[in-house]
């Protein structure tokens, strides 16, 4: 689903600032996404622009002017035609999978380093993914949470992956020959 179709869905439920949208955001699609953060601003301008939604500035004393988001006729429409349309599975970008494909460039011990150092960054985001749980848990809908849930299972599996590959990186580099090259590049 692009930006604009998934910040209309947000915007489904009720008006919401580009603050809340972003923090709904933060706790939703971001772990699974490649959307990001600078992209929410810069779609709400447009789908305001194209009539999706309007924006109105609520004045505060003391504070930051608000501006709140609304969704219009035309944007339910939008979001439902989004929803409803037939789709593919994405090829997802899997930047680990094309360094893995080409290791034999690196030396045994800068594969382990490469190979660990992703393993630890998608461990990190799965600890992000279990503190954000009881927030997720007490707002998400049932649809929601199945989604929360699956995307655990992916970062789950992807970990697993990655952890068979560094295992057999590290069996490979201890069975070496020494001044054998394990692998080494054409």
């Amino acid at each position: 689903m692009h930006v604009k179709s998934m910040l209309l869905g947000f915007l489904m439920h009720q008006s919401m600032t580009g603050y809340e949208l972003k923090k709904l955001f933060s706790i939703s699609f971001s772990f699974f996404s490649g959307l990001s953060y600078g992209s929410i601003y810069p779609a709400l301008k447009k789908m305001e622009q194209e009539g999706l939604i309007t924006m109105q500035l609520q004045v505060q004393d003391g504070a930051p002017n608000r501006k709140v988001y609304t969704i219009t006729d035309e944007g339910k429409k939008a979001f439902l035609h989004a929803l409803k349309a037939p789709f593919t599975h994405e090829r997802g970008k899997h930047p680990f999978l094309t360094r893995l494909f080409f290791f034999a460039y690196l030396t045994p011990e800068e594969r382990i380093a490469t190979a660990t150092t992703f393993l630890e960054s998608i461990q990190d985001m799965q600890r992000k993914l279990e503190t954000a749980r009881p927030e997720i848990e007490a707002r998400a809908d049932r649809f929601q949470y199945l989604c929360f849930e699956s995307g655990l299972r992916l970062i789950q599996d992807l970990i697993q992956n990655v952890t068979d590959v560094v295992t057999t990186l590290e069996e490979e580099s201890m069975h070496a020959e020494p001044g054998c090259k394990l692998g080494g590049a054409p």
